[in-house]
């Protein structure tokens, strides 16, 4: 009888440990930071039903007690009716957001972190934030972690595909990066823009198409989202994927930046002013970064 009950009592220590968090609990969390209109729907489809611990709330924070934990491990892969990624060399723990309208200026803030044992997977492909165009389901931007560090992605999907280094990995593991995010997702090359700062200091300033004429629909996702693994597996000679870990904090969307940031925040913004860009050019198959794969352009690059 006492060895049924240990046997029991350790079933459901097991249990509890590796229960998921609940969607409305992360919600929650988020709600406290003063989400603005970021408001979240729900897990990503495709996050997987057998991950242990893919999406959580943490007690490590920059803003307010709590941030969200993302974890993605080695097989953790999903599969929807229209999507397996399974088959499609990929992996996520994603939260996905409501359909927004485009034309309409928005301004987004994330604080990230990747700690300093971050196991990247570069030359694999690592989303950390993404906008998707839907119907058709195409990708706009990325923020992407590469051999470079943290990348800014207006992807080929939709544009002239292009890396942009927003901040090198000596500088973004082990501490926390803000991630300031302004368009107008408008399709108009005379009306688009798109503008990201770090950590206060503008990176981006485009002027230009921000989105497609078809697909008048999109959605924000973010989390970890890693596809092409076999590159990782090649290049390494690895059988498996390393753990990958992130944490999200103090995100926000507002319709303009003084309600996201206060307006002497805003002021120092847009009082900034740059000329030109630093562009990585990766290698599939590249191990580590390259001396020669980042060049400074002017910012006519992008397109």
């Amino acid at each position: 009888m006492k060895k049924i009950i240990i046997i029991l009592f350790g079933f459901i220590v097991c249990t509890n440990a590796f229960a998921k968090t609940k969607f409305s609990e992360v919600k929650k969390a988020l709600k406290e930071d003063g989400y603005g209109k970021a408001i979240p729907e729900r897990y990503h489809g495709n996050n997987s039903k057998k991950a242990i611990n893919p999406v959580s709330v943490s007690d490590f924070s920059i803003i307010g007690d709590k941030s969200i934990r993302f974890e993605s491990n080695d097989g953790e892969c999903g599969v929807q009716s229209s999507w397996n990624d399974c088959t499609n060399d990929r992996e996520r723990a994603e939260i996905y957001y409501k359909k927004k309208p485009w034309k309409k200026e928005r301004w987004y803030r994330f604080y990230i972190y990747l700690p300093k044992d971050y196991n990247s997977i570069a030359p694999a492909k690592m989303s950390l934030i993404q906008w998707k165009r839907l119907k058709p389901s195409k990708v706009l931007v990325m923020f992407q972690h590469m051999h470079a560090g943290l990348t800014f992605n207006r992807n080929g999907d939709s544009f002239k595909d292009s890396y942009v280094v927003l901040k090198s990995n000596e500088e973004l593991l082990g501490n926390w990066t803000e991630i300031i995010f302004s368009t107008n997702w408008h399709p108009d090359p005379e009306k688009g823009f798109m503008k990201v700062w770090i950590d206060g200091k503008l990176k981006i300033d485009f002027k230009g198409a921000s989105n497609t004429k078809k697909g008048k629909e999109l959605s924000l996702r973010y989390g970890l989202y890693s596809s092409s693994m076999s590159r990782y597996k090649t290049v390494f000679q690895q059988k498996e994927m390393p753990q990958r870990v992130i944490f999200f904090d103090g995100v926000k969307e507002e319709k303009n930046c003084e309600k996201l940031i206060g307006l002497s925040k805003c002021d120092k913004l847009n009082s900034q002013s740059i000329n030109e860009y630093e562009i990585f050019f990766y290698g599939k198959y590249d191990k580590m970064l390259q001396t020669n794969s980042i060049f400074k352009f002017p910012l006519s690059y992008l397109k």
